[in-house]
């Protein structure tokens, strides 16, 4: 049985699909380039205690190994802390201005019966060393220009701010795991079992009631400032409004006004996050393609404090979503099959030497059976759709048209086009 062969939450992606994926990492490489990041490369493990020790991500969610040498490993279930861990290790000046972009794949053993996938391919950003609205600014449009720059019209992105809740939850004695529930129902946004939640504690009334109000603090940034102003109770929350402004005031000075919608309603599933957090959505696609956000404490524990901003692309989302709305075409290159029995077998590897040279794909086959019945049963093949057949006869070159060979005055140069070279 070929299930037998496949492993849940992992897939292959076959010959087409991976010319699409190429498509959308050559434009996002580009992308990113023009805006002056650097691409880097990150290890397929990292240290486990990087991950769990601060509670980055749920240690239930990690494929573990033991080395050699008895230390444990994981399979990077995130990439933003491993391209922190190598900034702090090459930068070490808190200061200085880093920007770096790197796709890899991640792996999470999602507890979650919705998260079938375990193995995902990201691009993405990492701006280090700018705390400024300015930052933040940059990171939403390249995060906008990301899905534009692959044929996106209709995108959408949510923010958010982790501190505002964070800040107001500070007011309050509770543990971690309560204020990690207290998150959760927050974001599913239903009153009844936050007030279920509050009634089983003891909390103060005023607190509890402004918690009651922030699921529904969304929609117009003018009308949802407003409503953040009125909430606050200290000056960190006080700081986040001015915050936000100050980045909705420079999304508008740049035109990128109209793609955002405010939710303070919602978290991340990633604990290192500590200021802006948003989502990006391409049309009515269920689910975020993009996630991002500013960790400004992740760099401290590899001896480094500097504030970052940043986000991740997921490669396989978007390449769905564009192929289900018919937004990227990739064809068979066009490429030449050259047939030839034994006496012409050294004038053939000339040609496609030749061929191959100047820039074409060139193929070479022994001439096994009928010249004809070969060709048919090779261009019935996905993959020889687009491919010119020639073969070699003596001191003459015939080529396959309209299911016939017919003397070829030349074998023709198929230059790939400059995108595919």
């Amino acid at each position: 049985m070929l299930t037998t062969y496949t492993i849940e939450g992992f897939e292959n992606i076959q010959y087409q699909g991976f010319q699409a994926l190429s498509k959308i990492e050559r434009s996002l490489t580009r992308l990113y380039s023009r805006y002056g990041y650097h691409q880097v490369a990150i290890p397929t493990f990292e240290t486990y205690d990087h991950f769990v020790k601060n509670g980055a991500i749920s240690a239930n969610e990690l494929f573990k190994f033991i080395s050699r040498k008895g230390q444990v490993l994981a399979l990077k279930p995130d990439a933003t802390l491993s391209v922190a861990r190598m900034a702090a290790i090459n930068h070490h000046d808190p200061n200085e201005i880093i920007k770096l972009f790197y796709q890899t794949n991640i792996y999470r053993h999602f507890s979650s019966p919705g998260d079938v996938k375990k193995e995902m391919t990201q691009m993405g950003v990492e701006f280090f060393g700018d705390n400024s609205p300015e930052c933040d600014g940059e990171i939403i449009e390249m995060a906008i220009a990301s899905l534009k720059a692959n044929g996106v019209d209709d995108v959408q992105i949510d923010l958010g701010h982790v501190g505002f809740i964070n800040y107001l939850l500070d007011e309050l004695t509770m543990s971690q795991d309560e204020r990690a529930r207290l998150f959760e129902l927050i974001e599913n946004k239903n009153l009844g079992d936050i007030q279920e939640f509050l009634s089983t504690h003891q909390y103060d009334s005023k607190i509890s009631k402004i918690i009651l109000e922030l699921p529904m603090l969304y929609g117009d940034p003018a009308d949802v400032f407003a409503r953040m102003t009125k909430l606050c109770i200290n000056q960190n929350m006080q700081e986040v409004v001015k915050h936000l402004s100050a980045l909705y005031e420079h999304l508008k000075s740049v035109g990128l006004a109209q793609y955002v919608t405010f939710d303070l309603g919602f978290t991340s599933s990633m604990n290192y996050y500590t200021d802006l957090i948003f989502k990006v959505y391409a049309g009515n696609w269920g689910a975020p393609i993009i996630d991002g956000g500013r960790y400004n404490k992740l760099s401290r524990q590899f001896g480094i404090d500097r504030p970052a901003c940043g986000f991740a692309v997921n490669l396989l989302s978007l390449m769905d979503y564009l192929e289900e709305h018919d937004l990227i075409h990739v064809e068979n290159l066009p490429h030449a099959v050259l047939l030839y029995r034994e006496g012409d077998k050294k004038r053939a590897f000339e040609t496609a030497k030749t061929l191959r040279s100047e820039g074409n794909i060139a193929e070479v086959f022994t001439i096994n059976s009928l010249p004809s019945a070969m060709i048919e049963r090779l261009a019935a093949q996905r993959l020889y759709r687009d491919a010119v057949f020639y073969v070699f006869s003596h001191d003459d070159v015939l080529v396959w048209q309209d299911g016939r060979l017919v003397p070829a005055d030349r074998i023709l140069s198929l230059s790939l086009a400059p995108e595919q070279e």
